[in-house]
């Protein structure tokens, strides 16, 4: 956009009261809605609502299943294209957490006609199209209504063999938790929007949030992974207990191995905290014990929602080793962050050491 049409356009970000991933419900209150909607089983339901999956997984035959899933939010940032590589990456990351290939996807369109001009939905739409084409899957259209905010993202299917879904529930004990891409995403953006964010940083965010998780898939089916999810809304921590407690474990979390984007540490200790990150904060944090000091910023960061994050791993030590080194030489950031345990009495926590 030119200068002059940017002056008589709002921004995207104008009225969001949160962003990407960053918008969700909070997961003690999903929870507690879900409880009581009834739930339609059915014989071929590899995965669906009850262990809080990526994606639900739909066996169709002894050798092929069908992952469906679907993910949207509002703007996170003001350019309309980068919004909307950023939503159809995050979406996508569905289908790659439960070790799927996409092979197609419907747009989720919501659109203010009235405050934005059509050129701004033409660059959602070419961001989004353009992470579907970069993954392989074909783009079928979509649906779309008017509302008063933007919301985009995509419904996605892939596939996958019925034997080779990965869950996260499927960690076992003594295997080491692999992370790829780096944690704080939401504080970051938060500080782009105060304008407290670096260029270097800004462009080590966006590379990341726009970068596909199909590389890590792909790389990661070929070692004998038991478990694995991708970090999203419910942020690090979030997730980590969701694995626990679907695998019956306990993680112990070394938080000096978590990667964090530039400055996520420096703008929490700042205040540029989602309000995201005190609803993880409120509905996790009596499962998680910190056996060392660990200060408010790096607290805030393992609650922090992340949009388009990446993928959590959990193999073997020696598989763990030959995955890192391989994510490293294809230029994929990855770190060895923890370790799943037998739990000495409850399962389904959490340990910062």
């Amino acid at each position: 956009m030119n200068e002059s049409f940017e002056s008589d356009v709002p921004k995207l970000t104008a009225r969001v009261k949160a962003g990407g991933c960053a918008a969700k419900l909070g997961s003690a209150e999903l929870q507690s809605i879900l409880a009581r909607v009834p739930v339609i089983q059915s014989p071929q339901l590899i995965a669906g609502i009850e262990g809080f999956e990526d994606a639900a997984v739909y066996k169709i035959s002894d050798d092929l299943a069908i992952v469906e899933t679907i993910d949207f939010f509002p703007p996170l940032v003001d350019d309309p294209f980068l919004f909307g590589q950023i939503a159809a990456a995050n979406a996508l990351s569905d289908v790659y957490a439960m070790g799927a290939k996409p092979i197609l996807a419907l747009n989720v369109l919501c659109f203010p006609t009235c405050d934005y001009p059509m050129s701004v939905l033409e660059e959602i739409l070419k961001g989004g199209a353009s992470k579907v084409e970069e993954s392989g899957a074909s783009l079928a259209g979509g649906h779309s209504i008017q509302t008063t905010d933007p919301v985009y993202g995509l419904a996605v299917t892939g596939l996958v063999h019925p034997d080779k879904v990965l869950t996260n529930s499927g960690a076992r004990a003594g295997d080491v938790l692999v992370l790829t891409k780096k944690i704080g995403s939401g504080v970051s953006l938060l500080g782009l929007k105060g304008e407290e964010l670096q260029p270097s940083s800004q462009i080590e965010l966006f590379e990341s949030l726009t970068a596909l998780n199909d590389k890590a898939c792909s790389i990661a089916l070929g070692y004998h992974v038991n478990g694995m999810t991708d970090i999203t809304g419910f942020g690090l921590a979030g997730h980590l207990l969701e694995m626990a407690r679907s695998s019956k474990l306990v993680v112990e979390l070394d938080i000096d191995r978590v990667p964090f984007f530039p400055q996520a540490a420096e703008l929490a200790g700042q205040g540029f905290v989602p309000a995201g990150t005190y609803g993880n904060r409120q509905s996790f944090s009596e499962f998680i014990t910190y056996i060392k000091d660990v200060n408010l910023e790096l607290q805030d960061l393992i609650f922090d929602p992340q949009t388009s994050g990446g993928l959590l791993m959990a193999l073997s030590d020696r598989d763990a080793e030959h995955l890192l080194r391989e994510l490293d030489a294809a230029g994929i950031v990855a770190a060895s962050i923890g370790r799943m345990l037998e739990p000495e009495s409850e399962a389904g926590h959490l340990f910062v050491v």
